[in-house]
């Protein structure tokens, strides 16, 4: 589904706009079992698909020894993960690249681990990221994702409305199952349950732990925020984001939205 962004600015854009760094629901506990299920260790050659502003894949290098390129389609964050592995020494083992998920920039075979972080749902075909992750990939490697997955049978109309009011599309399980086979990933493993827990929205902070989906941000980060977005889409985009945000978490206290972690290998 393309969205048609009838609900901006969404939740993903509020969060860029705000300039606050934060990570994928499950934050760094999620980003560390990413990591034991594809068994980084010294020597492996890792793809960062969608690495923002470089926080996972510099994680990456820092805590496994690994050589990790990052990939991402905004100039700006490229840049901006760049300077920030060279502030910690890492330029020898992490890099950034401009590219585009759906058409990686990289050769065939090029990788012995490629992980999407909470990004596969963002550009408009999810089935494209998948394939070319699949494809950079060396055979036998491990191929790992993680994203929001409906939880409960849920009319295509309100699906599309979250959708768009959330910034990224979501699937039922068994669609991400499916278009990770298509994409010629095999054995695949998956863990649901424990990473779709209404908590696990919100502890998407770096520097502190959040209890609650209104503490994600302090109240000066959030004036910030809220005058960012007033000067980009005006107030009638302030309020749009307050309802798309109670819109948004409605669904994940009903359980109807949850997260999940994927990880296969290549046939």
């Amino acid at each position: 589904m393309k969205r048609q962004g009838i609900h901006k600015p969404t939740i993903e854009d509020a969060i860029e706009i705000g300039g606050i760094e934060t990570l994928h629901p499950g934050g760094f506990a999620l980003t560390k079992r990413t990591a034991e299920l594809c068994k980084l260790k010294k020597g492996l050659k890792v793809l960062d698909v969608s690495s923002g502003r470089g926080t996972q894949a510099i994680y990456y290098a820092q805590t496994y020894d690994v050589e990790v390129t990052g990939v991402d389609i905004s100039e700006e964050m490229v840049n901006f993960a760049n300077q920030r592995a060279k502030e910690k020494n890492l330029t020898d083992k992490v890099k950034f690249v401009l590219g585009d998920s759906q058409k990686l920039p990289f050769a065939d075979n090029s990788f012995d681990v490629v992980i999407n972080e909470c990004a596969v749902g963002i550009p408009d075909d999810s089935q494209a990221v998948l394939n070319e992750m699949q494809r950079v990939v060396k055979k036998g490697g491990a191929v790992a994702m993680h994203e929001s997955t409906w939880l409960k049978p849920i009319h295509e109309d309100k699906k599309n409305e979250i959708s768009e009011r959330y910034g990224t599309t979501p699937l039922e399980y068994n669609e991400w199952v499916g278009m990770l086979q298509n994409a010629g990933i095999s054995e695949i493993i998956t863990e649901l349950e424990q990473w779709s827990k209404p908590e696990m929205f919100w502890d998407i902070r770096k520097d502190r732990k959040v209890t609650s989906y209104k503490k994600v941000m302090t109240k000066a980060e959030k004036s910030k925020t809220v005058l960012r977005i007033m000067k980009q889409y005006g107030i009638k985009g302030v309020f749009k984001v307050f309802e798309n945000e109670k819109i948004f978490f409605k669904t994940i206290f009903e359980g109807e939205l949850g997260y999940c972690l994927f990880k296969g290998v290549k046939n």
